[in-house]
């Protein structure tokens, strides 16, 4: 787990979690709990990836206790991200308890992901 500090958005951050996870165990480690999992797929060189990194970083940012982003690099974890049936990113995926979402693919802007966050938290 890589822990990130710094300002974003122009306001100093000290609790910005974002779990950069390699293998299976490292993902379900985190699974079961009572935090919605945004699961994402991601690479440096997509560029829809990196806008869809601002969104993740305001979900983290704006629900704090509630969601845990959890994210994996498709070039570092290619048997990882087929064996989550990975077609094309950034590829999302919302799990909760042990129930885990179809695939959300391509950029989500971030009033679409805090609704699709907030349906799930009801």
């Amino acid at each position: 787990m890589y822990l990130f500090y710094g300002i974003y958005n122009g306001k100093w951050r000290d609790n910005m979690a974002i779990i950069h996870a390699k293998t299976e165990e490292e993902i379900f480690e985190h699974v079961g709990g009572e935090e919605l999992i945004v699961l994402n797929f991601w690479a440096s060189w997509c560029g829809p990836c990196q806008m869809f990194a601002n969104v993740l970083n305001e979900v983290d940012e704006d629900f704090p206790g509630k969601v845990k982003v959890i994210k994996v690099n498709v070039d570092e974890a290619q048997e990882l991200a087929a064996g989550f049936q990975v077609q094309g990113i950034p590829h999302t995926r919302i799990i909760i308890g042990d129930g885990m979402s179809q695939p959300l693919t391509g950029y989500i802007p971030y009033e679409q992901m805090k609704a699709i966050i907030d349906d799930q938290l009801k």
